[in-house]
């Protein structure tokens, strides 16, 4: 069996829960004096063709990264987009897992392991965590995401699938048809299906049927896919001297996800990683992101909602129907991928309402209290403005779940954009090199349709908006770019330069709001 990381190139995209300013705002809930984002060391093991590390380096010009990635081919891709970039301070090496020591790379504050741990053999799996004890700083922190016993279980059946059905397939654009074939077979056979087990199967075939085809390659068909119990992974990391910090998705520490009977069942379970593997068997969860210091570094179990407090905020959520800042009844916000959070308390949702107004902005606790205890008041709760103790905790839970982040430094960019509008240059080459989506200001994924990506390439500050729009409309009408959901044939005259008019200014709008306009 071969993997395909030369023949087809690894879609990478930026990894929000990977990024050094994510993981120094969970470090110091657990009592560890992280390294500033601005000015630390990050290594990347399986860097691919950098698209999470390099947005990193892009917007942290005062830290220092090192990317090592097995295939020369995708490191060239990233080595040209650097280059281009003319970032000096981030390095994309073709290397071995294997070959590599800390008297050669150094130590880092960061070490990030995304997609690599399950995929790769026995002996680069302690290869993995020896470099990572090795080259962590003191106060180090290391990523590392894998898939996990037993929930994987379900989607290793797949895998059972797709291995067989391209057995005798060569060549990875060859294997990905047939793959995509066996599972539409296999979609067709489900229908109507009853078993729990056969509604998750289904679930997945639909993800992967719209996936990038590197994902389906890379995670189904690779040479290495191994899962482990959570309990297997904390000993593999102990022998090294490693200890087990927290996961990325915060929340999943916490029992009140589970249900009132399972909360019941687990309640005499004393040992806190005990209790988080017990959740795994409950929950059947299939992955985890785990976050790894030094076994010899001092750490707090108990999280200190003090510090929480003290850092600065954001939040990209859009609100759906009423505010009702005056009641405790639910609203509902919506993420950038459209999930649904139901918020009750009035300060909570006038401080998410704040922060998606000025999105990328970030207030501290202070002024978000502020803004928000007078809204509340303006909307007619006053009983409801001085709860500041629920503000905190339905906030932490909120940032528990990463619909609200938290940083250590705070971003003073507003949702605006000048006279001039000029997009970054890192967004205009990502646009320009045909990707898919582009990382935003807060290392998270902004997609782009044909119209989208066109716009921003033409953003390098040289025309109004006016002059934006005309340019535009000459090359709707020229045939060189759609307008979005291929409306020219319907659109002429003043309809087109309507049209336009609004889906420039929207666009702008979005790309402020992501941190893509230079101020």
């Amino acid at each position: 069996m071969v993997d395909f990381y030369d023949e087809l190139t690894y879609e990478t995209n930026p990894f929000p829960e990977t990024h050094p300013g994510n993981l120094a705002a969970l470090g110091r809930l657990f009592g560890i004096q992280t390294t500033s984002p601005q000015q630390c060391r990050v290594l990347e093991l399986g860097s691919a063709t950098g698209g999470n590390l390099i947005p990193m380096a892009w917007h942290l010009p005062q830290s220092e990264f090192v990317g090592v990635e097995l295939s020369a081919a995708q490191v060239d891709i990233g080595q040209r987009i650097v280059s281009t970039l003319e970032l000096p301070n981030i390095r994309l090496e073709v290397g071995d897992i294997l070959e590599l020591d800390a008297a050669r790379i150094g130590q880092f504050d960061y070490i990030i392991a995304h997609g690599v741990y399950s995929w790769v053999p026995p002996l680069v799996r302690e290869k993995i965590l020896q470099l990572t004890r090795d080259c962590l700083t003191p106060h180090g922190l290391a990523y590392i995401s894998y898939n996990l016993l037993p929930g994987w279980r379900m989607r290793g059946s797949l895998r059972d699938l797709l291995l067989h059905a391209t057995r005798e397939v060569t060549g990875a654009a060859a294997k990905y048809n047939t793959a995509i074939a066996a599972l539409e077979r296999l979609q067709q056979a489900l229908q109507g299906a009853a078993a729990d087990s056969q509604h998750y199967v289904q679930k997945e075939i639909t993800y992967l049927l719209a996936a990038h085809p590197s994902y389906l390659l890379h995670e189904y068909l690779a040479g290495e896919n191994n899962a482990f119990l959570f309990s297997e992974f904390l000993a593999d990391a102990g022998r090294h001297e490693l200890q087990y910090v927290c996961e990325t998705d915060l929340h999943t520490l916490f029992d009140t996800t589970l249900s009132q009977p399972a909360q019941t069942a687990l309640a005499d379970i004393e040992d806190p990683l005990q209790h988080e593997q017990w959740m795994d068997f409950v929950q059947m969860r299939a992955f985890r992101k785990s976050v790894l210091c030094r076994a010899d570094l001092p750490l707090e179990r108990a999280i200190d909602i003090d510090v929480f407090t003290a850092y600065f905020y954001s939040a990209n959520l859009r609100l759906k129907g009423k505010e009702n800042l005056n009641n405790t009844k639910p609203v509902i916000f919506l993420t950038a991928d459209n999930n649904e959070l139901s918020v009750t308390h009035p300060l909570s949702k006038a401080a998410l309402l704040y922060l998606q107004d000025v999105h990328p902005y970030t207030p501290d606790f202070e002024e978000l209290y502020a803004k928000a205890a007078t809204k509340v008041r303006q909307a007619g709760g006053k009983a409801f403005a001085e709860a500041r103790s629920e503000l905190v905790s339905e906030l932490f839970s909120l940032y528990s779940y990463r619909a609200v982040y938290a940083h250590l430094t705070p971003c003073l960019h507003r949702p605006e954009w000048p006279e001039h509008p000029q997009a970054t240059a890192l967004a205009r080459l990502q646009a320009a090199q045909g990707w898919e989506c582009v990382a935003s200001i807060r290392h998270q994924v902004m997609s782009l349709d044909s119209f989208s990506s066109y716009l921003l390439q033409e953003l390098d500050g040289s025309r109004t908006v006016p002059e934006l729009v005309s340019y535009l409309i000459a090359e709707v009408v020229a045939g060189n770019v759609p307008i979005p959901g291929g409306r020219q044939a319907q659109t002429s005259g003043k309809g087109l330069e309507k049209e336009i008019s609004a889906n420039v200014k929207h666009l702008l709008n979005v790309f402020a709001r992501h941190g893509l306009v230079q101020h």
